[in-house]
């Protein structure tokens, strides 16, 4: 929600996106998470606010590039005009995801906001520069930028849906969220019925709702993100669309 009372599509999303958190200990095998483009739409009491496209590439040196693009549609377009652009790059290795940089672009009618994260494993440091200004903080192996966290939590959740916990560099200092797994739903959005697993975040410090369902059929990728606000504001990322290897719809 922006200060004007309008509800920001772009930052929702990428705020939702948020409690798929790195895991403060990779000590489990990593499970392979295949190539795959996913496109969601955002949603407010039905209506569209705006749409998300991921996207998630390796190569056989190991390395990997994940994406996200989004953007204001719908009604919310007349009235406003954003883009959000994230990118996290780094290498899949034997314990689990390292990233060596995460990137964050933001522009539209509320300015241009550009941060970058890059990742010091040798000295244990994330060196997190936002608009020009750096600072540094300590990290543990195993801490994971605020994008590709969403991988994370699909190798893990491929060995053994069970409860998480997670860091994230982000801001000043890692920040920890926990993960729950609930129940298995069957949820139906626009690209299709799905058997998921419902897992429900509790995060330190904030009083937002957020409960995610992930299909085991996709390497649980989310199908469906609601997040309810402080305010009691609630918003839907539904999956539009989805290529993977052996499924696309």
């Amino acid at each position: 929600m922006t200060s004007t009372g309008r509800p920001d599509a772009a930052r929702w999303f990428t705020l939702a996106v948020l409690l798929l958190c790195s895991v403060t200990t990779n000590s489990l095998p990593a499970a392979t998470v295949p190539d795959f483009e996913a496109n969601y739409r955002i949603k407010r009491a039905g209506l569209t606010l705006g749409s998300t496209r991921l996207t998630f590439r390796t190569n056989p040196s190991g390395e990997y590039t994940y994406k996200s693009t989004s953007g204001v549609g719908g009604f919310l377009s007349w009235f406003r005009k954003e883009h959000v652009s994230e990118s996290s790059h780094g290498s899949m290795q034997a314990g689990g995801i390292r990233p060596d940089e995460y990137r964050f672009r933001r522009t539209g009618d509320r300015g241009s906001r550009v941060a970058r994260v890059r990742f010091d494993w040798q000295n244990g440091k994330a060196v997190n520069t936002v608009d020009g200004v750096p600072w540094q903080m300590d990290i543990l192996p195993g801490t994971l930028d605020k994008l590709v966290v969403q991988i994370a939590i699909m190798q893990q959740l491929q060995a053994g849906p069970s409860d998480l916990d997670f860091s994230i560099a982000d801001g000043g200092k890692p920040k920890r969220y926990r993960i729950y797994i609930r129940d298995e739903e069957t949820v139906n959005v626009p690209g299709g019925e799905f058997d998921t697993v419902r897992i429900e975040q509790e995060a330190d410090n904030t009083r937002r709702k957020t409960i995610l369902w992930a299909a085991p059929d996709l390497h649980y990728l989310p199908v469906k993100i609601m997040r309810e606000e402080s305010n009691g504001a609630v918003y839907y990322s539904v999956l539009e669309s989805v290529t993977l290897p052996g499924y696309e719809r």
